[in-house]
């Protein structure tokens, strides 16, 4: 629950006469939340303070290492960040693993169509779109690690299913379910990160836990390719599956709530049965909460409204989604190009892919750093910081991304493979530096930021650029076609940048008044 959310009103009517220290905890809560407001880094306020005004109120402990999830040691947050990260790689890994092998696939469903063929990849990024839209809102309900468990077994389940599908209509059917599933993880991706790390601390959380959706889609064709060519497509279905049932075990053991207003409801829970004679309460019972249909149909659909009315996240969501649908078009020419062009074997083809990999995590590491530098900058005068400073660097990330689109477009099937290989390393160099600074400006400018960062659009973008792919190669070849492809790029990332950067805090103000209307009728 951001605090921002949190409304005075009266104090609940449960009981015939409020007692005295009751309404003293209410009024000095009010205060903190006014308090917190200004706060550049809001963190739920769990009572802890206000603790010695009533024993019937029960709070969450703040001090080091205790309840409170921003309080956890570092070694606990690192652990909850990379089995976030695990858990946001294998839905991705498995919607491409079997890009290089993708007309082996076409074969055993006997799919003639080339553009039936790029669905059965982009179907899993369309189930992207639809999750996120109340996976996001509810892990902001009931929390973030419900969600990610139901969201594994749903993914576990289906990609077992598809597996064993012998038809194209079967096939997408277990596709689309498991991608479903498998969103959970990217939807309270933005969400888990805000819960456990402090401003200073988000790039390299960002960067260890953003590896996972960015490093998957291009892992996967990397092991698909060889488990087609050795085993059976079906093993690539198998195989992540297998792997997601065992980070599911052990989550179920060792991964803690992360969202701290469901952590303080678990506590009021565990508190009532051995006081059960107590009439005790807590902070939340001073906020709004989501009980009505109209109000759980708003946390719903709240990714949606956000999309629409706050400008400032719909200019971060275009360019994030150009750049992330690139990224699939890109994807699905790796078979034409080094297969067909360079007559490489599928398992080599899915090598090729390391290009890719190996750019993208140089780009992360890149990325923190000139974050680091950025927030330190604006940390040696603490007024002047503002989320928009994390996109300056997003104007080296597209000239890296045009430059590389250029360079393998140009190359492709004319020089050496090496040659467009290495443009596909500064490709994805460039994309990652946009993704990561995109994700971060979403977390710390937006409220509920599980809902803000959010994957609709470039979901869409990532399902629909792979299906007109081969016409629009057919038509301008793999040259221009790519060419077409970085003046896009070029085209709306450069001005979203600008008019984010310059008059971005001005959006971010009418998008929260456009939302509080909203919300309000």
């Amino acid at each position: 629950m951001d605090v921002d959310e949190a409304k005075a009103r009266p104090l609940p009517t449960s009981y015939p006469l409020e007692p005295p220290n009751r309404v003293a905890v209410f009024e000095q809560y009010q205060e903190l939340l006014t308090t917190q407001k200004g706060n550049r880094d809001n963190i739920f306020i769990g009572g802890y303070t206000l603790r010695e005004l009533d024993p019937h109120l029960v709070v969450l402990d703040e001090e080091p290492g205790t309840e409170h999830p921003r309080m956890w040691t570092s070694r606990k947050k690192i652990w909850a960040t990379a089995y976030m990260a695990a858990f946001a790689f294998f839905s991705p890994f498995a919607s491409t693993i079997f890009a290089p092998s993708l007309y082996v696939v076409m074969n055993g469903l006997r799919i003639t169509d080339a553009t039936i063929g790029a669905l059965q990849i982009s179907i899993s990024m369309f189930a992207y779109a639809i999750g996120p839209l109340f996976l996001a809102p509810l892990s902001e309900i009931y929390g973030r690690v419900v969600i990610l468990h139901i969201g594994n077994i749903t993914f576990v389940a289906f990609s077992i299913g598809a597996g064993f599908c012998q038809t194209a209509a079967q096939f997408s059917i277990c596709r689309f379910f498991s991608g479903l599933g498998g969103s959970a993880g990217i939807a309270v991706l933005g969400g888990f990160i805000a819960d456990l790390w402090s401003l200073e601390q988000r790039p390299k959380a960002s960067g260890i836990a953003t590896l996972g959706p960015v490093l998957g889609p291009i892992l996967g064709p990397v092991c698909g390719g060889w488990m087609s060519e050795r085993a059976s497509w079906r093993w690539a279905l198998w195989v992540p599956a297998i792997a997601s049932g065992v980070l599911l075990v052990a989550g179920l053991i060792l991964l803690p709530e992360t969202y701290a207003p469901r952590v303080l409801q678990m506590k009021l829970q565990k508190q009532r049965k051995s006081r059960s004679d107590e009439q005790l309460y807590t902070v939340l019972d001073f906020t709004p909460r989501p009980t009505s249909v109209k109000s759980l149909a708003t946390q719903i659909f709240r990714p949606v409204v956000y999309l629409i009315l706050d400008p400032a996240l719909l200019l971060a969501s275009w360019f994030f989604s150009v750049v992330f649908g690139v990224i699939y078009l890109v994807i699905v020419t790796y078979a034409d190009v080094f297969a067909l062009g360079y007559h490489h074997s599928v398992g080599i083809v899915g090598t090729d892919f390391l290009a890719v990999g190996i750019g993208m995590i140089i780009g992360s590491i890149a990325t923190v750093k000139a974050m680091d530098a950025l927030f330190k900058r604006d940390e040696a005068g603490k007024a002047t910081y503002r989320p928009e400073s994390r996109l300056i660097s997003c104007i080296v990330g597209t000239a890296l991304v045009v430059g590389g689109l250029f360079m393998y477009g140009f190359s492709a099937l004319r020089a050496h493979f090496i040659v467009p290989l290495i443009g596909m390393f500064i490709f994805a160099m460039g994309s990652t530096n946009i993704f990561l600074a995109l994700q971060l400006y979403t977390i710390d400018g937006f409220r509920f930021p599980a809902s803000a960062f959010s994957t609709i659009l470039r979901s869409i973008f990532a399902g629909a650029f792979p299906l007109f792919g081969p016409k629009l190669f057919g038509k301008l070849g793999i040259d221009w076609g790519v060419a077409l492809l970085a003046f896009l790029v070029l085209g709306i990332g450069l001005p979203c940048i600008a008019l984010l950067y310059v008059f971005g805090a001005r959006l971010r103000k009418v998008g929260v008044k456009r939302v509080e209307n909203f919300e309000g009728i």
